[in-house]
């Protein structure tokens, strides 16, 4: 989004009513110029969660008071989940590089969860690709019933990344299927908004194919009882459940807009929690500021206003966490790689509080920043870090420091996990022992 953007936030008019340059005003046809002004209006900053270590471990969509009915909104490392592919990235002009794919989750071989949990069964499906109002060509399932009638079926769906070739065998360039999972659940118990990331054992797909992303697959012709692939360690994916600000489809907010208004336009609780931000981001790493990665998302629509609608509370996040836990490269960056993650640091001048990596932004952060993030680190204590990092996987992700605590260590798992929590705890004393930050 070019800086000259900036200049568009101005008292916006639709008919009969009247909008200050301070709200974040989203009409039905919304025009990319509109959502600086949604920017503007934004924090990457949410109420931080109390989270009890099974809450940690298990993630956002587990639900303490009702774990069989949350049940089928989150996954752990030894569920095995079934699913029938939705063909989507081969319709996307960029669609990144780490292998993954959509599909909708099944129930055994005749039935479906739909969004709210509950198991609709069908006596067939297909899958049909239409054009979008805005041109784009969408996948819909469509479900028959015992009386023979067809209808669109609204199933639960996700987002599975997978290893190919598959793990242990995999490049570590693909370690984002347990980096994500990670980076995600740190900053939610952080209060930061990031999409809901979960390991799994594997994922059964029907009607994928072998490797859905590498061929481009366009189209769905299984019938449910097809023999599905096998996708084993996998990582699956559900959209932080707050509406996307997205015309033309395009969801992105710019670093170079969040920095000018910093600089001029945000409130001083926005820039605190914007340092916030960048300060738990460089604890994982996070180096490479990419406005394709990041999401401009709604947390709170204003009451009362329907046409257009107000979001009283918008929200920026980065949306593409994997390249965490490593360090940049001149071939590539590391991902996942505990002896390139040890030797990062938060700051580059901890004396004089100047980010190791800054994206795109001031170099140094405010105080008051700095103690915002230590007083919410203190509910991140050591156990629930360690928690997070062995629902992640760490402990069979890095095979060059498994082998190197096996020798050394029977228990490698535990040693892995201990060396991650070590480094992790470290950077949050270098937070504690930084010094000279702007007032």
């Amino acid at each position: 989004m070019p800086c000259r953007s900036l200049i568009l936030v101005a008292v916006l008019l639709t008919p009969g009513i009247a909008h200050g340059a301070d709200e974040c005003v989203v009409p039905d046809r919304m025009s990319p110029s509109q959502k600086v002004p949604c920017v503007r209006a934004s924090s990457p900053m949410l109420e931080q969660p109390t989270l009890s270590l099974e809450q940690v471990a298990k993630g956002p969509d587990f639900d303490p008071a009702n774990p069989s009915g949350s049940r089928f909104k989150y996954f752990t490392p030894a569920d095995t989940v079934t699913c029938f592919f939705r063909p989507h990235f081969a319709f996307l002009r960029d669609r990144g590089q780490t292998p993954k794919f959509l599909c909708w989750q099944m129930d055994g071989a005749d039935a479906f969860y739909d969004r709210a949990g509950e198991k609709v069964g069908v006596d067939g499906v297909r899958v049909v690709v239409r054009k979008s109002p805005g041109g784009e060509d969408r996948s819909a399932l469509m479900a028959r019933t015992a009386g023979g009638a067809e209808r669109e079926l609204q199933a639960d769906q996700f987002k599975v990344k997978y290893l190919m070739p598959p793990y242990p065998n995999n490049s570590s360039r693909d370690n984002e299927v347990f980096t994500e999972v990670a980076a995600t659940r740190i900053l939610w118990a952080l209060g930061f908004p990031a999409d809901h990331m979960y390991a799994a054992r594997a994922a059964q797909c029907v009607g994928c194919g072998s490797d859905p992303f590498k061929s481009n697959l366009k189209e769905n012709k299984a019938s449910l009882h097809d023999k599905p692939v096998a996708f084993n360690v996998v990582a699956i994916e559900r959209l932080l459940p707050m509406d996307a600000i997205d015309p033309n489809d395009d969801e992105t907010w710019s670093w170079a807009d969040a920095n000018g208004f910093y600089a001029n336009g945000w409130s001083r609780e926005q820039q605190i929690g914007f340092d916030a931000y960048r300060l738990a981001l460089g604890i994982l790493s996070y180096h490479n500021p990419l406005d394709s990665q990041n999401r401009l998302a709604c947390a709170e629509w204003k009451a009362g206003a329907g046409d257009p609608r107000v979001c009283a509370h918008p929200v920026i996040l980065v949306q593409d966490l994997g390249s965490t836990f490593g360090k940049p490269g001149t071939f590539g960056n590391s991902r996942g790689s505990f002896g390139d993650w040890q030797g990062q640091r938060v700051f580059a001048d901890a004396a004089r509080c100047e980010l190791k990596y800054s994206l795109k932004g001031q170099p140094t952060v405010l105080k008051a920043a700095q103690d915002l993030l230590l007083q919410r680190l203190e509910r991140l204590d050591r156990d629930r870090v360690k928690a997070i990092f062995a629902a992640a996987r760490f402990q069979i992700m890095d095979k060059k420091q498994i082998d190197r605590l096996h020798d050394r260590n029977g228990n490698a798992d535990d040693a892995v996990l201990n060396e991650w929590t070590d480094a992790f705890m470290s950077r949050v004393a270098e937070i504690r022992s930084a010094r000279n930050c702007r007032e």
